[in-house]
């Protein structure tokens, strides 16, 4: 598949996360299943399982295609089309989200553009509304080539 950023954009679109009923937190959360249905379109696949499970194969770049950047270099990938992904381990159920395109360089952490499914869904968000504060530097990025 051919990485742009409108591509990509229209890939994360598509599947309508805000609305989706698959999406939904009824019986749970389920940012892992939209983090891997997006990242599956754009022939990335994550791994399988829950976040924390995902946080762990990634770790160390153990996972074929992915490898671990900056918050601003997690940004400038989404920003040309590069299947990205913040990721944080946690006691009891991590979290994943979705770096999407943005159109323009970031230098702050709370600036990085996300989709996510979660207690809240959202399908363009900054990252702030996916951690409280003082969790978002343990976030981890990966992009996939």
């Amino acid at each position: 598949m051919a990485r742009s950023a409108s591509t990509y954009e229209s890939v994360i679109d598509g599947f309508k996360v805000e609305t989706n009923r698959k999406y939904s937190s009824v019986g749970g959360t389920k940012c892992n299943i939209f983090a891997q249905n997006v990242m599956s379109a754009m022939s990335a696949d994550l791994p399988s399982g829950l976040a924390n499970q995902m946080a762990d194969a990634l770790l160390g770049n153990k996972t074929p295609g992915w490898y671990s950047v900056t918050f601003q270099d997690a940004q400038k990938r989404a920003n040309l089309g590069y299947p990205t992904v913040g990721i944080r381990k946690a006691e009891g159920h991590g979290h994943v989200v979705v770096v999407r395109p943005k159109g323009s360089s970031i230098t702050i952490l709370k600036e990085v553009q996300i989709a996510q499914a979660g207690t809240k869904n959202y399908n363009s968000n900054t990252i702030n509304y996916s951690w409280v504060a003082a969790d978002l530097p343990g976030v981890k990025f990966y992009t996939h080539d």
